[in-house]
């Protein structure tokens, strides 16, 4: 019996110290909420302080730069730009194909700046080669999206039509 009770009082004190350790860190958690809270609102005081130093129209959101981070992000993660590769090839292989050059001249201009060479001469090389390839390219990918979009038109249109024949045929039975 007087084993029973130890025991019994040995899982109340563990079960206490988990508790009492759960405890500490939900308060260890709080105040790092806490200090991300201030550290929030002081930046949105000092974001409210340069909103008020500079004209409305200087103000602009960024977003050609954000636009630009996001595909090159895209475009540097080689799992996403396998996916966004071939979802381009789906509707223009053509498109696929020239993006695929730019790439590969853009990856070119990458290591001819890591090898050493003229940072400047690379990129300008690699930008006159991505504008040659897609002008080169432009009117196969028009081409291919007008005919893409053209396909996609003849389905909905077959599609509505099946539709259509079916409640005329659904309300026939119903009159007979």
């Amino acid at each position: 019996m007087f084993e029973n009770v130890k025991q019994s009082v040995q899982d109340a004190a563990d079960t206490i110290g988990e508790r009492v350790q759960e405890r500490k860190a939900d308060m260890k958690f709080d105040a790092r909420l806490k200090a991300i809270e201030r550290n929030v609102a002081h930046v949105d005081t000092r974001l409210d302080a340069l909103g008020k130093r500079f004209p409305r129209q200087q103000r602009r959101f960024p977003v050609g730069l954000v636009l630009v981070a996001g595909i090159g992000y895209a475009l540097y993660n080689p799992r996403t730009r396998a996916r966004l590769t071939d979802l381009i090839g789906q509707v223009s292989p053509s498109a696929r194909d020239a993006l695929n050059d730019m790439l590969g001249r853009a990856g070119e201009a990458a290591q001819d700046v890591k090898d050493g060479r003229d940072p400047q001469a690379a990129v300008k090389d690699a930008a006159q080669d991505i504008a040659h390839t897609a002008s080169r390219h432009a009117d196969a990918v028009k081409r291919d999206v007008r005919d893409a979009t053209s396909e996609a038109a003849d389905r909905a249109s077959d599609t509505v039509d099946r539709l259509a024949d079916r409640a005329q045929d659904k309300l026939n039975d119903l009159k007979h």
